[in-house]
């Protein structure tokens, strides 16, 4: 069996990997490289370079993700001279288009649909295509329940589940009527936001299928234990993802961008052309009122008239902030969301079908045909963590898929350990229970010449390609209003 780990590539081991930026920018060269987009095109979109007084750029952007990107390009193309500044050696941030055995995936974010209005208008933009993984609408579906009987599903079974997913979320569009404005009808939002999304589930009066269903599909929302999110996080997925059973599957497992997310994010970078500077992590970002001065950690000092900070939310105390960030922020930051599970890549051999399978309990709460290929198959598993499944164990992860499939021969694995990587510290955000009363307000706040723009932040669907591209739009738009 062969590990083709993050870590393997270049023969680090995990405690070498999270020693800081030098694992991060070496396990990234498999990495499908990414344009950066030349000074010379910057200069000829912004006619006489820097317009703020003092400074050498008029906007700084920190963090090279889809964040990152889109608010570079919009504040070039608003007339502002831009930089763009990742830590890593490559763009993408958690988004990471790579190559496994001959087969291209997704090792970050991957899906898009058309209920994402910010990654779809782009894919649209550009001319992306997309194609479909076949296990979103799997010829077959298992469940393995609790006590460990492995059964596929009926036609009526599958009914049976969803029905119990809609009676979860019955009351979504009476707590949260409009998922872009979480707290719109806040009282409601305030009282399913204490509620953890299990205690919740334990409410209800389901059978142990559906019981076993909801159970592994909100593990997989929050990457991680199905109680670590509250009860308004998961409505909040539901409704975005049109209030209906199918499409909302649909919109998280479905379709993937032909060319991999890495292909729209170089559309995005060209198009703007922002100038662009890779391993550069950043240090402090001091905002001195009429300008802001970005110290990098080599000790070099940026002068702009304003920064946009897209650091996902788990790494944004390793910068030194002045004024200093809000309280909650920091608080939330030490906290950390809690998006800490493993997307672990494996190619089994022989063709398995098209199949998907779920377990509440187990290492993998969910498991798909990811590619059917000629004597092969490639199977995406989502786990809880590292207390479930030990990524870079290959007999573990044999293991761990034979409970969904019996006899599954696994040739070769690989991930990204997004958790100890230093410039992400988890896998997508979502909120926990009571955060949104303790931290809602101070998220995403602009401070003088700072804006912020994470897509770890916001409204709508929080922690993906479609709220990055979202927030950093937005933030672009603010920055254009105070310089201009």
């Amino acid at each position: 069996m062969k590990n083709n780990t993050d870590t393997s590539i270049t023969g680090l081991n995990r405690r070498q990997f999270v020693s800081g930026a030098g694992g991060a920018a070496a396990v990234a060269a498999g990495a499908t490289t990414l344009a950066v987009g030349s000074a010379e095109a910057a200069e000829s979109a912004v006619a006489g370079g820097c317009k703020t007084a003092g400074c050498d750029y008029d906007v700084i952007v920190i963090g090279g993700g889809f964040s990152g990107v889109t608010a570079a390009r919009d504040s070039q193309k608003n007339g502002l001279k831009t930089l763009l500044v990742e830590a890593r050696n490559r763009l993408g941030g958690r988004t990471f288009s790579a190559d496994f055995e001959g087969s291209p995936i997704e090792l970050g974010g991957t899906w898009i649909h058309n209920t994402q209005p910010f990654v779809w208008a782009e894919a649209q933009r550009y001319g992306a295509e997309v194609f479909e993984t076949p296990g979103a609408v799997a010829d077959v579906m298992q469940a393995i329940m609790p006590d460990g009987t492995r059964s596929t599903l009926t036609e009526d079974q599958i009914l049976e589940v969803v029905l119990g997913w809609e009676a979860y979320c019955e009351k979504a569009r009476e707590i949260l009527p409009r998922p872009y404005e979480l707290l719109h009808n806040r009282d409601a939002a305030l009282k399913a936001e204490k509620i953890s999304a299990t205690d919740h589930l334990r409410s209800l009066d389901l059978t142990p299928l559906q019981n076993t269903f909801n159970e592994a599909m909100i593990a997989v929302i929050v990457s991680n234990h199905a109680n670590e999110m509250s009860y308004l996080e998961v409505l909040r997925f539901h409704l975005l993802g049109g209030g209906y059973f199918p499409t909302f599957m649909d919109s998280t497992t479905r379709f993937q961008i032909v060319g991999g997310s890495g292909s729209l994010l170089n559309s995005i970078l060209d198009d703007g052309a922002p100038d662009t500077r890779l391993a550069t992590p950043i240090k402090a970002i001091h905002d001195q009122g009429d300008k802001v001065v970005v110290t990098t950690s080599r000790g070099e000092k940026i002068k702009a008239g304003a920064v946009i900070s897209t650091v996902p939310m788990n790494t944004i105390n390793a910068i030194e902030f002045q004024p200093p960030l809000p309280q909650g922020v920091v608080e939330a930051g030490r906290e950390g969301h809690p998006g800490q599970g493993i997307k672990l890549y494996m190619k089994v051999e022989g063709d398995l079908g098209n199949i998907a399978s779920f377990a509440a309990d187990l290492p993998f709460n969910y498991a798909m045909t990811y590619k059917q290929g000629k004597g092969y198959t490639i199977v995406v598993g989502f786990s809880a963590g590292a207390d479930q499944l030990d990524a870079y164990d290959e007999e573990a992860a044999q293991a761990a898929l034979q409970q969904h499939l019996p006899g599954a021969k696994v040739l070769s694995v690989m991930h990204y350990d997004w958790v100890n990587d230093p410039y992400s510290r988890g896998t997508w955000a979502t909120y926990r229970t009571g955060w949104v009363a303790k931290y809602y307000d101070q998220f995403q706040k602009e401070s003088g010449r700072v804006f912020f723009g994470s897509g770890d932040h916001g409204e709508g669907w929080r922690g993906t390609i479609d709220s990055a591209i979202g927030a950093g739009s937005i933030a672009a738009r603010k920055v254009s209003e105070l310089l201009s």
